[in-house]
């Protein structure tokens, strides 16, 4: 299976103001709550969008975001909500999800839903994703190609960073601290 990234134009642009996100997302977390992107107002997150059959983009990012997690100070890691948001819900169960999500970070909390639910969740950060047939015989044999990025976003639910595929870990700890020390 192959995966490959598509960077948003907007990763890393440097953009001194936070962006506000239009839209949202309803989504299921990985104990089966439904959860909403304004139910997470008033904290920090860090999301990525991929999907746990991905050979090679998704863990590579997820390492780099699980790096990142351990190299925040205490203080820092408790503002801070890391998210991963399936584009593959065909798929990506809540509970193969949680399994998941746990080989990387503890903190680390997966999301699904079905696919209209996936598809407004990408839309909303501009985040590309298609469905890669591989085997015609088997229907459930495909890759997902997608963009991947990771979103820094404030309390007010604006986008303060957009890391591309894989940045340097110090880098991106660096960026976090700077936000999440502040209070």
């Amino acid at each position: 299976m192959a995966c490959f990234t598509v960077n948003s134009a907007m990763a890393n642009a440097g953009s001194k103001h936070p962006m506000p996100i239009k839209g949202g997302f309803s989504l299921v977390d990985e104990t089966g709550k439904n959860v909403t992107l304004k139910g997470y107002r008033g904290q920090y997150l860090l999301i990525y969008f991929g999907y746990t059959y991905c050979p090679d983009i998704c863990p590579t990012s997820l390492g780099i975001i699980s790096q990142a997690l351990d190299g925040l100070t205490k203080k820092s890691l408790d503002k801070l909500l890391p998210l991963f948001i399936s584009i593959d819900p065909e798929r990506d169960t809540v509970e193969y999800i949680k399994e998941y999500t746990d080989m990387f970070h503890p903190r680390l909390v997966g999301l699904t839903g079905t696919v209209a639910q996936a598809s407004r969740a990408a839309k909303t950060f501009g985040v590309y994703f298609a469905k890669a047939e591989i085997n015609p015989e088997d229907s459930t044999d495909y890759s997902v190609d997608h963009s991947s990025n990771t979103f820094f976003i404030d309390p007010k639910g604006r986008i303060i960073e957009i890391f591309g595929h894989a940045p340097q870990v110090e880098n991106v700890i660096k960026i976090l601290e700077q936000h999440l020390s502040k209070q």
